[in-house]
């Protein structure tokens, strides 16, 4: 890693550390998990996952990831932990309860489809200690970090008219509040080869829909989250890849799909060409290396990019993250083994959140919510029942 890198690197590693921004992901088992096979799973993917069991080494002005020999412990219990000081100094948490096996870390150390290897290899090695299921498990290599200041070097552009230049929207900021909508997907499959539209697309229009209804606007400011490993150069990278989009849609009163699906469609389809995730990502980064290339204290940069981030287009009204499906490499023999997957990241930058998973047929919507005032799962549960999406389950956590 070069001097440009861990400027970035640092700058990541200052933002997500004190703001807390973990993720989960939890997979419910056929039978209740083994803490004694969870441990020896964790255990055995050490020397198979190097990346993920390394902690943070600080040296003045500098930061830098490091093996950490310490042990790995599994934790009983569906309390999210601190990481990484209920840790020992790692990064992530691997716990269980009941036939639930859940995987938390720090978003800066990995995104969604980053940890997806990672906790693929974990099920797999408990599955083969718990059932003999005989999965292949290799060790997980990632691609090099990609260069920065050549990133930049071929988009200029990018760091002169930026969206630092857009008026920040307000949001919500509210206690979070978790629901979960269930969905059909092949309805939705369906509903988007009607519009002619991706079903991203259209999964992101009725929630705009219900978005329109419960925060009483028709203005519309969304996010979306777009993996740009291939636009890199680097596919196998395990480390965070993510470039956020923020588009507007402007919505007549009471909208329905088919009056605007198409003209949303475009729009997204435009977003994700190799060309524009790369300018977008030199855009995001460009802000951090340009804060922590600057000889200042700590404590200034760390203030300065935390303004960079609220600035830089990810404030939104809401997010939609489209997993599909959670395992990687895609594995239906272990899917066979799982009866349920959720994810949750919370809505930083946004005044909702949702991450979408799907598992036999089922989209699952893991839904944090910052708004404080009720209503938002029944606008979502109305708009897809009345464009013909199939809801099978819409419920309140907490």
């Amino acid at each position: 890693m070069n001097a440009e890198q861990r400027a970035v690197f640092q700058g990541i590693v200052y933002y997500y550390r004190e703001n807390q921004v973990l993720c989960r992901y939890q997979a419910t088992l056929k039978e209740a998990v083994d803490p004694a096979l969870l441990q020896q799973a964790l255990d055995a993917a050490r020397p198979l996952a190097e990346y993920y069991f390394c902690h943070v080494v600080w040296e003045k002005r500098e930061a830098r990831l490091e093996p950490n020999t310490a042990p790995c412990r599994v934790r009983q219990g569906s309390t999210q932990p601190k990481i990484p000081e209920e840790t020992n100094d790692y990064l992530f948490s691997l716990g269980y309860e009941g036939n639930t096996v859940y995987l938390d870390w720090f978003h800066f150390l990995a995104d969604g489809r980053g940890s997806a290897p990672f906790f693929t290899l974990l099920l797999k090695l408990y599955c083969n200690l718990r059932s003999n299921a005989g999965f292949v498990c290799e060790a997980l290599a990632s691609d090099p970090p990609y260069d920065v200041e050549q990133l930049l070097a071929c988009y200029p552009e990018s760091q002169v008219a930026n969206d630092m230049q857009k008026d920040v929207l307000q949001i919500h900021e509210g206690t979070p509040h978790f629901q979960r909508l269930r969905l059909d997907r092949q309805s939705l499959v369906d509903l988007a080869q009607k519009e002619g539209v991706k079903p991203f697309s259209a999964l992101m229009g009725l929630t705009c829909q219900a978005a329109q209804r419960y925060l009483e606007k028709n203005d519309l400011v969304y996010s979306y989250a777009a993996d740009t490993r291939a636009a890199l150069g680097v596919p196998h990278a395990l480390y965070n890849c993510i470039a956020s989009f923020q588009l507007s849609l402007q919505l007549e009163p009471q909208a329905r799909l088919h009056s605007f699906a198409r003209r949303l469609d475009h729009e997204i389809r435009e977003s994700l060409t190799p060309e524009r995730r790369l300018f977008r990502m030199a855009e995001q980064m460009g802000w951090v290396y340009q804060v922590f290339r600057q000889k200042a204290a700590l404590k200034i940069k760390k203030r300065v990019f935390q303004m960079g981030e609220y600035i830089s287009g990810f404030p939104a009204d809401f997010w939609v993250s489209y997993i599909g499906s959670p395992l990687l490499p895609h594995s239906p023999e272990l899917e066979a083994y799982l009866t349920d997957f959720q994810t949750w990241v919370l809505p930083d930058g946004a005044s909702l959140a949702m991450e979408v998973t799907s598992l036999h047929g089922v989209l699952t919507c893991c839904i944090e919510n910052k708004v404080d005032k009720p209503g938002y799962l029944e606008a979502l549960r109305d708009v897809m029942e009345q464009e013909g999406i199939r809801v099978l389950e819409a419920v309140h956590i907490s």
